[in-house]
């Protein structure tokens, strides 16, 4: 009687192999990614940390997407050391010949650093009753624009302006409308130098809506364009 031959086991070796060696090249790539970028280190760690993070929602933007570096928190004297750093730079390129510039007001709130830029007559903003930057407007915005590119800040930009009763050419245009393109000749003043679009969070016009406390709705010192510089990572 011919002796059975044993039976064939077939390639599941094969397969468990290649799933092994799959693992171990994934595994490199992402210690060679996080040796490259430091800060996707720490957001890996912080995932571990805490791993539901992501299912409870994490912390969201204006556009209401999980902000994936949200756990990716500087240290309260990193934080305060850099806003120092900022103003200091806002001091040396934009208030360098007057750095008491009624102009320019620079504060440090819950928010981040907000500097106010007010459209004064007598060193104006923008042309009178439009939304085009002056000299002085556009110095202003390529200062900015390297600041918020040097220091990788993310901004918001508000635009305000006094309440008039001047009569603009169009009877559709008026001061919500004058607020809102002044915001967005900003963005465009700014990207057009250094600063990239994705910086640029939020760009809003308030119209004569908002005038600053202790002030008439129709004082000069509402108008004005504010813009919040925060210590955000967005590269």
């Amino acid at each position: 009687m011919a002796k059975k031959k044993d039976a064939h086991h077939g390639g599941a070796w094969k397969v468990a192999y290649a799933d092994f060696v799959t693992a171990m090249m994934a595994l490199f790539i992402v210690l060679w990614i996080c040796k490259e970028k430091p800060k996707l280190a720490a957001l890996i760690a912080a995932s571990f940390k805490d791993p539901l993070q992501g299912f409870r929602g994490g912390s969201k933007d204006e556009k209401g997407t999980v902000d994936p570096l949200a756990d990716v928190k500087m240290e309260e004297a990193e934080i305060e050391k850099a806003i120092e750093a900022i103003a200091a730079d806002i001091q040396k390129s934009i208030m360098k010949d007057d750095p008491d510039d009624p102009s320019v007001e620079i504060q440090v709130t819950s928010d981040g650093l907000k500097m106010m830029v007010f459209d004064n007559p007598k060193k104006p903003l923008f042309e009178p009753m439009t939304a085009k930057l002056t000299k002085w407007g556009e110095f202003v915005m390529e200062s900015l624009s390297w600041l918020i590119e040097k220091h990788k800040l993310r901004v918001l930009i508000d635009g305000f302006v006094s309440k008039s009763d001047k009569p603009f050419p169009n009877k559709d245009y008026g001061l919500w409308e004058l607020s809102i393109d002044r915001s967005k000749s900003c963005r465009k003043a700014l990207i057009s130098y250094a600063c990239a679009p994705k910086a640029i969070f939020r760009v809003t016009g308030f119209g004569d809506s908002r005038p600053l406390p202790d002030t008439e709705p129709e004082s000069e010192d509402n108008d004005r364009m504010v813009f919040t510089l925060s210590i955000k990572i967005w590269n």
